[in-house]
C-alpha cells in the first residue's frame, strides 16, 4: 500500500483556489492520503488579485493549526511563491516573522506574458524559442535559489503541449541537465506535478524521463504534487506517478517540516 502524499494543493487561501482546508483533509480520509501539502499562492506583481501585502497569513496560520489538531492527515504548511529572483527584496519581506514548512519556487509569468494562455507561445516565432526562454527563466531562479524545492519546472509544456506535441527531455536536454545539476548542488528538490496529465502536456510537467535524469545525476529530494485548486482535480494522477517512480526503483517520497526534507517510504512493506 502506497504511503500516498500531494504537496501541492490550493485552498481558498489562494486567489484562485475555491477548496477549503477541512474539504481538503476529507477528501484526503476518503482517497487514503497521509501527508498532505498547502501551498498557496505567493507573487509580487503590484496590481495582482492577491499580491504577497494581501495574504492572510494568520487566517491561514489559524486554520492549518486547528486542523492539526484533528489529527486526520500529516499537514505541510507550505506555499507556493511566484518569480523569487525578480522580486528578491518583497519575497525576503515577505517571510518576516512567517513559518512554513515547505517554500515552492515557481515560474508563472515571463515579463508580460504566462505560459498558461497561448499568448506567451504566440509572440515567438518558433515554439522552440518559447520553450527556451522558458528554462532559462526556470535556470534563473534555481540560480537565485531561497526555496525548497521548484514546481513544476517544465510548466511551459502543460499548455505548450497543444503546439509543440514531440517534446521531450531530448529536445533540451543541456538546458534541462544545467538546471537539474544545479538543483541538485543547492540541495533543491525536483517536484512532479500531475496538472499536465489533465492538460495538453498529457504527462507529468516534468516528465518521468526527466525525472529519472534527475535521479541519474544524484538528485534525491522529491515530490509528487496534483496542482489542485478545485475538488474535481484534488489528488489527480498521483496514484498513477507513485506507480511509475516505483517501477523507477524509488523507494522515498519527500515531506517536509520547518523546511527541512522527510524522506517517507513509498510504500509500506507487505506483512505475511
Amino acid at each position: 500500500m502506497y504511503n500516498l502524499c500531494d504537496l501541492h494543493l490550493h485552498s481558498k487561501f489562494s486567489w484562485d483556489a475555491k477548496l477549503s482546508i477541512d474539504e481538503i483533509i476529507k477528501e484526503a480520509q476518503i482517497n487514503n492520503f497521509k501527508y498532505i501539502g498547502l501551498t498557496e499562492h505567493i507573487d509580487f506583481w503590484d496590481d495582482h488579485t492577491q499580491n504577497y501585502l494581501k495574504f492572510n497569513y494568520d487566517g491561514y496560520t489559524e486554520s492549518i493549526e486547528k486542523a492539526r489538531e484533528l489529527n486526520l492527515v500529516n499537514i505541510c504548511k507550505g506555499v507556493e511563491v511566484g518569480e523569487i529572483h525578480v522580486y528578491p527584496d518583497r519575497f525576503n519581506k515577505f517571510l518576516e516573522g512567517k513559518q512554513f514548512d515547505l517554500i515552492l519556487g515557481s515560474i508563472h509569468t515571463i515579463g508580460d506574458y504566462t505560459p498558461v494562455f497561448d499568448e506567451y507561445f504566440e509572440q515567438y516565432k518558433n515554439v522552440k524559442d518559447a520553450y527556451k526562454a522558458y528554462l532559462e527563466e526556470e535556470y534563473e531562479l534555481v540560480k537565485y535559489g531561497g526555496f525548497d524545492v521548484a514546481a513544476h519546472i517544465t510548466f511551459m509544456h502543460r499548455t505548450g503541449g497543444k503546439f509543440f506535441k514531440d517534446f521531450n527531455y531530448n529536445s533540451f536536454k543541456n538546458e534541462i541537465d544545467d538546471i537539474l545539476k544545479l538543483m541538485i548542488s543547492k540541495k533543491i528538490g525536483l517536484e512532479i506535478n500531475t496538472s499536465g496529465m489533465r492538460h495538453f502536456a498529457n504527462g507529468p510537467v516534468p516528465d518521468f524521463d526527466i525525472v529519472e535524469a534527475y535521479i541519474k545525476l544524484g538528485g534525491d529530494i522529491i515530490t509528487v504534487g496534483s496542482d489542485a485548486h478545485s475538488q474535481k482535480d484534488i489528488f489527480y494522477g498521483i496514484k498513477e506517478t507513485f506507480s511509475v517512480l516505483e517501477k523507477l526503483g524509488v523507494k522515498e517520497i519527500t515531506f517536509f517540516k520547518n523546511r527541512k526534507p522527510e524522506k517517507i517510504k513509498i510504500k509500506n512493506e507487505e506483512k505475511n
